[in-house]
């Protein structure tokens, strides 16, 4: 005996639900031995499938298959085994019952099958057996995209089509031809009848023959694969036909359309399967003149409209409550701008802040470095000139600069030059060192013009001078000193006075000051002979 299966809904036979609603169900199993068996699943499926084959151009035996293919619900669950493992279990013989449990997702769109796809929903059950191909067991349910017409009001809005036509007869024109429709509604479900007036004013010299009404159902289908394209296809769902209209006449015509079950008209464009709904109406002359037809929009949802008190004012309640969505819908949009422009006035004060801080530390930089060089540039110009150059500064020493007063000439000068701008006087400048080692003296700038033809004059039958040309090198004291040293070796201070005068070149003067601990140095002095 083969393995028996049985899938069947709670509370719900006819296994039609409503997208977003619960599904349900038990399936019960039978077995007469004992099976070898990897697992036995559940799974919930839907799907839209397309395929239609192209015929090629020029020749029909060149085809293309056009197909397109999206998945809307799979939801697969273990009832026996797992898909982890690989390894085979011994499912005893017996009667077992499994239940399934599923909520559908509320974007599905409503079952449907045509000429060229489907959209198909079922539940699967499948026992995976080892070495040998799995058992499976299917069982389609019908899903349906809810619709309500009571939710927008424009389906309340009567429906109304008018149209006018011309005939020609023995080249002159003839008079009008004037037909109208109207329905209640422009929205209805399966099971209502549509009611209608149709009025047909024959105002010409043709002769109506027959007036028709239908009901169409118009599909298209899309295709991805291999390339973007469509096919339509039309099915008739209901027909009323009516008498002839004679010339110079008219006539009112009252009747309805039964609405079978039908899937209603697709709302959201998300599936490559959508249907419309539209009436038809023709109005059919003799004598081989053109067919007067008018078409109109219908739509078919799966609430059907409420007249009464209580659909009014559920009616109405709905319209406050789209009120009251909108109305804090727009109030939160104008919270979202007026807090990014907030968020944006405030990132615009905080880069203007921190342009105007930048700004600022630049300006204080900048003063700072100009402080800083003019302060340099003081010191440069307060420190003590040796033979018109700067007396450069060292860690190891300390320097005292004493600049005596210029003598004022007799004479005053209109245009003073740069030699009487500078003093007479040559400074006087202490020097004190701790190390045996004379100071590390850094290069001086060079003198003037006026100064070093001054030491010229000074220094002109000085031996020691002529040895030494270079006035850094007597600083510096690098150089030997054949005759006499500068400075004493041990630690003292060394002082070094210049004088000039104006009739009589200056004395150079070296007095050596010894401290008390400091042992008795030498001295020179330097006198014009």
């Amino acid at each position: 005996m083969p393995i028996e299966c049985l899938i069947s809904f709670d509370n719900n036979p006819q296994g039609v639900y409503y997208a977003g609603q619960e599904l349900s169900g038990v399936v019960d199993l039978s077995v007469d031995a004992t099976k070898r068996i990897k697992g036995i699943h559940v799974t919930v499926s839907g799907y839209a499938k397309i395929r239609w084959i192209k015929k090629g151009y020029p020749r029909d035996s060149e085809r293309a298959m056009c197909r397109a293919y999206r998945s809307y619900l799979s939801s697969r669950s273990y009832v026996l085994g797992s898909c982890a493992n690989n390894s085979s279990i011994d499912w005893p013989a017996g009667e077992y019952s499994y239940t399934f449990h599923v909520i559908l997702p509320d974007n599905l769109p409503t079952s449907f099958d045509g000429k060229y796809g489907q959209i198909h929903y079922e539940i699967i059950t499948t026992i995976e057996r080892a070495a040998r191909y799995p058992k499976v067991f299917k069982l389609p349910f019908t899903v349906i995209q809810p619709l309500d017409l009571n939710a927008d009001a424009i389906y309340r809005v009567p429906l109304e089509i008018l149209d006018r036509k011309r005939f020609w007869s023995f080249c002159c024109p003839t008079g009008p031809l004037t037909v109208k429709f109207s329905t209640p509604y422009c929205g209805y479900a399966p099971g209502q009848k549509i009611h209608f007036v149709l009025y047909i004013n024959n105002e010409s010299s043709i002769d109506i023959t027959e007036c028709e009404v239908k009901l169409k159902q118009e599909v298209s289908y899309e295709s991805h694969d291999p390339q973007h394209e469509y096919r339509y296809d039309k099915h008739l769902i209901a027909r009323k036909q009516f008498g002839n209209v004679l010339r110079w006449s008219r006539k009112v015509y009252r009747g309805y359309l039964d609405l079978p079950s039908i899937p209603p008209t697709s709302v959201k464009p998300t599936c490559p399967i959508s249907v419309n709904y539209s009436i038809k109406i023709i109005v059919n002359p003799t004598e081989f003149h053109w067919k007067l037809k008018l078409k109109i929009p219908l739509t078919i949802g799966s609430i059907p409209i409420m007249d009464g008190p209580e659909a009014l004012l559920r009616f109405n309640r709905q319209q406050q409550q789209h009120q009251v969505a909108s109305q804090n819908l727009q109030m939160s949009t104008q919270q979202r701008l007026h807090q990014r422009d907030r968020i944006r006035d405030r990132n615009v004060d905080l880069d203007r802040d921190r342009d105007r801080d930048r700004d600022r530390d630049r300006e204080r930089t900048g003063a700072s470095v100009q402080q800083q060089r003019i302060s340099s540039i003081n010191n440069n110009n307060n420190h003590g000139r040796f033979a018109g150059g700067l007396l450069p500064t060292n860690s190891n020493m300390n320097m005292i600069v004493n600049a005596s007063p210029t003598p004022t000439s007799s004479t005053p000068s209109s245009t003073p030059t740069t030699a009487a701008l500078r003093p007479t006087a040559m400074p006087a400048i202490l020097v004190t060192s701790d190390s045996d080692n004379p100071p590390d003296y850094i290069p001086m700038m060079p003198p003037s013009y006026e100064d070093a033809m001054a030491l010229s004059e000074k220094f002109s039958d000085d031996t020691e001078f002529l040895t030494n040309v270079s006035m850094s090198s007597i600083l510096s004291a690098q150089a030997d000193v054949t005759t006499k040293r500068l400075y004493d070796e041990s630690s003292a201070q060394l002082r070094l006075t210049l004088s000039c005068q104006d009739s009589v070149p200056a004395e150079a003067e070296v007095d050596e000051e010894v401290t008390p601990n400091a042992p008795v140095g030498e001295f020179f002095a330097c006198e014009k002979k």
